[in-house]
């Protein structure tokens, strides 16, 4: 049970602790977001708010007129510019003193105790707190003095620290302070309260006890901007002695807002929360933050907050050079580490185009040794074909050149028999009758015949391939299938004699009556008579 009991403990503070990062993000980014829109969203309202009071004092025409007028414009500069405010407050007094009016002087003199104590101005502080007549002022002025006589021995509480003595004196005197404002004030009231929580702060600064008396206080009261900042700054401070860093920077980027919205510069919230900053590691707003506190005390000139400013804004510097020649270091390095990758890239970037290119003229290489091969391989189907075609024409011509030369072989066999015989019986007359008779003129005939044949069942459609080329009243026409002598010469260039002597020779012809030949068909052409040749070459075998 203890161990559930320790796990939801421990689930808790860690969605506890998550909701609370989320909320400090989103304050911090509204306390960026104040401080860019300061000036124009509150700072010239109130500059043009205190013109307007500076016009109405130069028309004031009484010293009452003017010691209000002038207790206004003190009230507006007080936390916003320490030389003016105080000028306001000596005029006051100045004033006041010309009125012989001895509780206005020591209202103008109250308003030279909060100027000198929002500076660090100390000694001069007592020394003005000594001159106001307390007795005699009215009860809520009492109030505003003892309140800022206890800020004032707070203050010196913090100056004399380490010093007991002096330190246990100053309590002492804060604590009579406080004790005189609750007795001046009802318990409901809000002055009341602050006594008494400041009182009970005296030796319980940070406390579970003190922040629950500070919220409350919060909750009840309905405070202006100026004192939730007050408020919210005691919460920041107390969370941030109790070590528990998240909320002590949420509560005093609260108190930063308010202050921004007051327009306050006497402040401490802005320097609280750099130094905040500065132990979470997030170096860039501790520097945003404490260059905004410092020029908010040059503004208002108050010379302890700059004492107190320049004590740690030494150390952000360092933590945010430090942090920059990091970051710089890792710059040069990824820079570094790029140029590098860069380089290899170029190197590789070259090889590779290198590579291409060798690649680029291989494959070129290739690609023409293909075309070659390409080449080759046509000129090898071609020539295969044409030794196919030429081996038809051989076997064709073989088969008719076997049957036709038998016949003759049989038939002069016989007939020179016949002719032996007439010889040896000594008929002498009849052995020229058969000798004339040996048929040579018809075996040439039926050799013609016989290459006719073959020819047109190799190439069945020669003529009508060569007829295309003919003007149309010189058609050739066959007679009992057989080929007309220039057709006969035209098939033998087909089959690849292209010589005019053989080709005479086979026909039993001379030369120039195969060139005559030639000649007349050309003469009947349609196309060029140079190309006439390589178009009879061409004509395919179906």
């Amino acid at each position: 049970m203890v161990r559930l009991f320790s796990a939801f403990a421990l689930l808790f503070m860690s969605l506890s602790a998550t909701a609370l990062g989320t909320a400090l993000d989103s304050m911090l980014n509204a306390l960026d977001y104040e401080i860019s829109i300061a000036q124009a969203a509150y700072i010239e309202p109130k500059e043009a708010r205190m013109a307007n009071l500076r016009n109405l004092l130069k028309r004031a025409k009484t010293d009452k007129a003017r010691f209000d007028l002038l207790r206004e414009l003190h009230r507006e500069y007080l936390f916003f510019q320490f030389d003016t405010a105080y000028s306001y407050a000596r005029r006051m007094e100045s004033v006041a003193l010309r009125m012989d009016d001895s509780v206005h002087t020591s209202i103008a003199r109250i308003a030279l105790l909060e100027s000198f104590t929002s500076v660090g101005l100390f000694h001069e502080a007592m020394e003005t707190s000594r001159k106001i007549a307390a007795d005699i002022l009215p009860p809520e002025e009492r109030v505003t003095y003892f309140l800022d006589c206890a800020k004032l021995y707070q203050s010196m509480e913090s100056y004399a620290a380490g010093t007991n003595d002096l330190v246990q004196q100053y309590y002492e005197r804060r604590r009579n302070c406080y004790d005189t404002v609750m007795q001046q004030t009802q318990p409901d009231n809000y002055n009341y309260a602050i006594a008494n929580l400041e009182k009970y702060r005296i030796n319980n600064y940070a406390t579970p006890q003190a922040i629950s008396m500070c919220k409350d206080m919060l909750a009840r009261y309905k405070m202006d901007f100026h004192q939730k900042a007050i408020n919210y700054s005691t919460l920041g401070v107390a969370y941030d002695i109790m070590g528990m860093t998240d909320s002590a920077a949420y509560y005093s980027a609260m108190s930063a807002i308010n202050d921004i919205r007051s327009n306050t510069r006497e402040t401490t919230a802005t320097k609280t929360l750099a130094s905040i900053m500065l132990r979470k590691g997030d170096i860039e707003r501790a520097n945003r933050y404490i260059h905004c506190a410092l020029s908010d005390a040059e503004n208002y000139n108050s010379r302890i907050r700059k004492v107190e400013i320049n004590a740690i804004m030494p150390i952000i510097e360092n933590a945010r050079h430090n942090r920059l020649s990091l970051r710089q270091k890792q710059l040069i390095c990824v820079a570094t580490a790029i140029a590098m990758l860069l380089a290899l890239t170029a190197v590789l970037f070259f090889k590779l185009k290198k590579r291409n290119r060798i690649l680029t003229q291989m494959d070129q290489e290739n690609k023409e040794k293909a075309r070659a091969l390409e080449e080759s391989n046509n000129a090898l189907a071609e020539a295969i074909t044409d030794l196919k075609e030429a081996k038809e024409i051989k076997d064709q011509y073989i088969i008719q050149s076997l049957y036709s030369n038998t016949d003759f072989v049989s038939e002069v066999e016989e007939k020179t028999k016949r002719a032996l015989l007439k010889l040896k019986s000594k008929q002498y007359a009849e052995v020229t009758g058969i000798l004339s008779d040996m048929g040579v003129r018809r075996e040439q005939a039926r050799m013609y015949n016989t290459f006719d044949n073959a020819f047109l069942k190799l190439f069945p459609n020669f003529i009508v391939e060569i007829n295309k080329l003919l003007v149309p009243e010189h058609q050739i026409c066959l007679i009992d299938g057989k080929l007309p002598t220039e057709v006969r010469i035209l098939a033998l260039m087909r089959l690849g004699i292209e010589s005019p002597s053989q080709i005479a020779q086979y026909l039993s012809l001379s030369v120039n009556t195969v060139y005559v030949y030639k000649a007349k068909i050309k003469a009947k052409a349609t196309v060029d008579k140079n190309l006439f040749d390589r178009l009879i070459m061409e004509i395919p075998k179906p």
